[in-house]
């Protein structure tokens, strides 16, 4: 019983002698005190710096030198459509904007057809059959899609002279400027673009992409006869909240799939639930709680305690260090036990 607690003992003093000789080297104690070094964080007690691309560990510099026109950076806020979120006393895009590739302007963060574009995704939240051109900078729609009255309409190989002459087909009207028949704004074309059919959901049979997109959005694809999502997105449930004019999905359902982008390393956030994922358990519809793996820092997605960057992503690092206030606490209860 006494060799028992002699152990407690060493446990206990070796913990504490740990400790004691962090302490002495010590530069910080939590995040908050590394936020004066670009894309600072405390690991190891010691304020650790990460790239912006990369996410490879560089030598920290001040924050100061962070430029105040840059969104992400100290307020206050010179640009248009710029607001300064006064609990971190940074720069931030408003609601319904979103900034440019060099984070010096705020962009609308919806685009409808014919106006001025720098994302495709600005255009897809407007219409999901729509990108940028960039040689434009403009939303146009898609190929084998025709802007009609601020929609992009599925055209199918039909030739027409009036609405009457599609109806056999079951499009809606003749696009007068193609001569062509055109599809209502919840139906596409199928393959071989010579009828108009619904929208397919997450899971379901499939000839052709612009099925899938139809209610899976953008990033919707046939795959193997199959609605899925690209690489690039991921299946996430949400409220099945459509206006009627657009209604290509069971209103019935109180939810429904769609395909949302993949977060990446270094997105633009706005608070920590921007950099969360809510994705679905495999072969199943029920969605996993959202991954935390990121969190919001300075306006981007950056990898939170205990990740690292692998392929653009963050995730759990293999034999990170924990903690020394975490190791205490698990080593006095097991000196107890020992006791």
């Amino acid at each position: 019983m006494q060799i028992m607690h002699y152990y407690g003992l060493m446990v206990i003093f070796l913990a504490g002698f740990c400790l004691a000789e962090e302490i002495l080297e010590l530069s910080c104690s939590t995040d908050a005190q590394c936020l004066q070094f670009e894309r600072g964080r405390c690991l190891n007690a010691t304020c650790t710096c990460t790239a912006r691309d990369s996410g490879q560990r560089v030598d920290c510099k001040p924050m100061e030198q962070k430029v105040t026109n840059i969104i992400g950076g100290h307020c206050p806020c010179h640009q248009d459509h710029a607001e300064c979120n006064k609990k971190l006393e940074q720069c931030s895009c408003s609601s319904g904007f979103v900034p440019s590739e060099d984070k010096r302007r705020c962009l609308a963060e919806v685009v409808r057809l014919d106006e001025r574009c720098e994302f495709h995704r600005q255009c897809q939240l407007a219409d999901k059959f729509s990108s940028c051109h960039l040689s434009q900078n403009r939303c146009l729609c898609r190929s084998n899609f025709e802007s009609h009255q601020g929609h992009c309409l599925a055209v199918l190989e039909s030739s027409c002279v009036n609405d009457t002459d599609c109806g056999s087909c079951g499009a809606l009207l003749c696009l007068p400027q193609l001569k062509k028949c055109g599809c209502a704004v919840n139906y596409v074309h199928n393959r071989n673009m010579t009828k108009c059919i619904t929208g397919s959901d997450y899971g379901d049979g499939c000839d052709s992409s612009t099925a899938c997109q139809l209610s899976l959005g953008s990033g919707g694809q046939c795959q193997d006869h199959r609605c899925a999502c690209r690489s690039t997105h991921y299946p996430r449930k949400v409220p099945n909240a459509i206006p009627k004019e657009e209604n290509a999905v069971d209103t019935n359902q109180l939810e429904r799939i769609i395909c949302e982008p993949i977060v990446p390393f270094g997105a633009y956030c706005r608070t920590n639930s921007d950099c969360q994922m809510h994705p679905l358990m495999a072969g199943e519809s029920r969605p996993l709680p959202p991954t935390s793996s990121m969190e919001c820092k300075w306006g981007e997605c950056r990898c939170s305690a205990y990740h690292s960057v692998q392929d653009n992503q963050c995730v759990l690092e293999s034999g990170g260090s924990i903690p020394t206030h975490l190791w205490i606490g698990l080593l006095i209860p097991i000196s107890l036990i020992l006791y």
